[in-house]
């Protein structure tokens, strides 16, 4: 597990830590195996669980804090999302350079990466939320509202779950019941279940299921509200639905149903959501500060990170730590940590910065980067806010105030943008860039719009916009757009090597698991 070092403030959420380490133990049973090749222990006891609102509260706590961690652990959203994408930051880092320099995503001591049992304890808990909140009378609740909320934002963590799933192996197990005891896993002959793989399509439509689910359930909330962005609301679950649906229709042909449901669902997030676009040009550091601290106008969802609500961490320039993937010094004491990035002029995202005339007074460049014109030591700034230890003399004993932004208002212009340009509106689709653009003091679009110089320029505008949010390297098989990624060629795709190998040790419990093609004798 990863080390997170409380600082030592008020227990705010108190019950919902507690409930999380709970959770973490009840899973330890299997902690080097899948979920789905062990026989769980039990993890519900509904005569005397599932009996109140607050211990329905504390049980969704726990899924959201199961996500948390299986994208944190071991800085895995940057190594998924971020370092196959080569858009900006060389990692620098021996580990790293595995992906960067040859593509291989066998990495050294990172067996987890492969594994996604994380992922699964998420859903799986989500799934017995749904199940036993749903079945709890409404008297035990403040309304039947928030009832439908609880089993709302589980549906949304399920839905999340699997489509992270989706986008980083392809093909997954669905697993449609919450597993609860070894009966669950075993046939009538006494045998384990063996679970297979499932289309990758048939991941998305069991994602997209949760995600129309959490919408039908959810109310929108509204900037300022206590637990805006950090939990689910209505806006979030159109958000999810607006990525998922785009994803599943570059995955089926540019099917024309999902690239319109992408389009309404941002259009619902961007008209109702309550969220805005950070005024970059006009709100500056301030607003950039607030987009990145979290909870701000213009996030949707987030992993949130306070000292104040005691879910920080302190900060480490290490490479199990995304905070070491990104920052470098003065953030650190030194810049030799062998770790620390530093935005590679030869990566395709300054290349592109630096060849397109447009993006001479772009403000990103200050606003994102320390030092961007730096050769040697430019890097994102997005996870550098921080908060000294009050009981530690080290001026580097930070804690992280920076949220890991998962959707926020910038992407559903995007991603509609790019959904208008895949079913020919390409007007609407310039609209929406010139959107984001001018919030960033980028002149209008002016270029072609053939699908391909349309897509690029979607491309473009979100590697620079979404730089370190882990988001290029999805955005590259989503748009089937490798250039500046020279290991990247039509044999590997053809064998789906874009997405990341399975965990031999997954293959060797759950034989019915088959490796994907490209990786097979690769590990």
């Amino acid at each position: 597990m990863q080390n997170f070092n409380f600082k030592n403030k008020k227990m705010k959420n108190i019950k919902k830590y507690t409930f999380f380490t709970m959770i973490i133990c009840l899973f330890s049973t299997y902690s080097c195996t899948d979920i789905l090749d062990q026989e769980p222990v039990s993890i519900t006891h509904p005569a005397v669980f599932w009996d109140s609102q607050p211990n329905a509260e504390q049980a969704l706590a726990g899924s959201y804090g199961l996500f948390k961690y299986a994208i944190t652990y071991q800085a895995n959203f940057i190594y998924w999302g971020e370092l196959p994408g080569m858009t900006f930051m060389n990692s620098r880092n021996w580990i790293s350079d595995y992906i960067e320099n040859s593509g291989n995503y066998v990495l050294a001591y990172r067996d987890n990466s492969r594994n996604w049992k994380n992922f699964y304890r998420a859903a799986n808990w989500a799934l017995t939320i749904e199940k036993y909140v749903a079945d709890m009378p409404d008297n035990l609740f403040t309304s039947v509202e928030e009832k439908n909320r609880i089993i709302g934002e589980a549906a949304f963590v399920r839905g999340l779950s699997y489509y992270w799933m989706a986008r980083i192996w392809g093909d997954v197990p669905i697993v449609t019941e919450s597993v609860e005891s070894s009966d669950q896993l075993l046939g009538e002959d006494g045998f384990i279940v063996r679970i297979p793989r499932s289309n990758e399509l048939e991941v998305l439509d069991f994602a997209l299921e949760a995600t129309n689910k959490a919408i039908g359930l959810l109310e929108y909330s509204a900037p300022g509200n206590t637990n805006w962005a950090i939990t689910a609301n209505r806006g979030s679950a159109e958000a999810l639905k607006a990525g998922l649906t785009l994803w599943y229709a570059s995955r089926d042909n540019n099917n024309s149903d999902m690239v319109q449901q992408s389009i309404e669902a941002a259009t619902s997030a961007i008209n109702n959501s309550g969220a805005e676009l950070i005024d970059y040009v006009t709100e500056g550091k301030d607003g950039f500060d607030a987009m990145c601290i979290g909870q701000s106008k213009t996030g949707l969802f987030e992993i949130n990170v306070s000292a104040d609500m005691n879910e920080s961490f302190r900060m480490e320039s290490n490479d199990g730590h995304y905070t070491g993937l990104t920052l470098n010094y003065p953030i650190w004491k030194t810049e030799n940590t062998g770790v620390a990035p530093t935005i590679d002029p030869d990566f395709y995202g300054k290349e592109m910065m630096n060849e397109d005339d447009d993006r001479e007074n772009d403000i990103r460049k200050e606003l994102f980067f320390y030092d961007y014109e730096s050769s040697s030591n430019s890097f994102p700034l997005k996870y550098s806010h921080s908060s000294a230890d009050p009981n530690s003399e080290d001026a580097y004993a930070l804690f992280s105030e920076s949220n890991i932004v998962l959707f926020r208002m910038a992407d559903m212009y995007l991603l509609r943008a790019e959904a208008q340009a895949r079913s020919g509106a390409t007007g609407l689709a310039v609209a929406d860039l010139n959107m984001v653009r001018s919030k960033a003091n980028v002149p209008n679009y002016n270029g072609a719009t053939d699908d391909d110089s349309l897509m690029k320029a979607i491309f473009d505008e979100r590697a620079i916009e979404f730089v370190g949010e882990g988001k290029s390297a999805y955005d590259r098989i989503r748009m089937n757009y490798y250039e500046g990624v020279p290991w990247m060629n039509q044999s590997r795709i053809a064998k789906k090597g874009y997405f990341w190998p399975i965990d031999p040790s997954i293959i060797t419990n759950n034989p019915s698991i088959v490796q994907t093609e490209y990786w097979r004798g690769a590990l």
